[in-house]
């Protein structure tokens, strides 16, 4: 008998400290990971490489002569003489060196 109390015992204590520990486990809330403080939340405008460009939705533009181009509502966005492409809501996209252009 002193020995099934002992176990019953054991195992009760066993069962306690598992509760104890298993709680500690619960997920806590996490921030989401992703870009830092710095990152931009810039669009980019890229280079098709066949004369046109592709805008952030994916869709494909060509480039007249003056470097500007029709958006597909009809508003027109012109190339200024740095080469930053304004935009008809004023916004500038810069050129990035590279294929296209960041816009805010």
């Amino acid at each position: 008998m002193r020995s099934i109390v002992g176990v019953a015992g054991a195992a009760g204590l066993v069962i306690l400290v598992s509760g104890c520990v298993g709680s500690q486990r619960i997920a806590t809330p996490t921030q989401n990971v992703g870009p830092g403080p710095g990152a931009r939340d810039a669009k980019h405008i890229a280079n098709d490489g066949a004369g046109g460009l592709v805008l952030p939705d994916g869709t494909r533009v060509a480039v007249d002569r003056s470097g500007g181009f029709t958006l597909p509502n009809g508003a027109y966005v012109s190339r200024d003489r740095s080469g930053a492409l304004n935009l008809p809501n004023g916004s500038r996209c810069l050129p990035d060196g590279g294929n296209g252009y960041n816009c805010p």
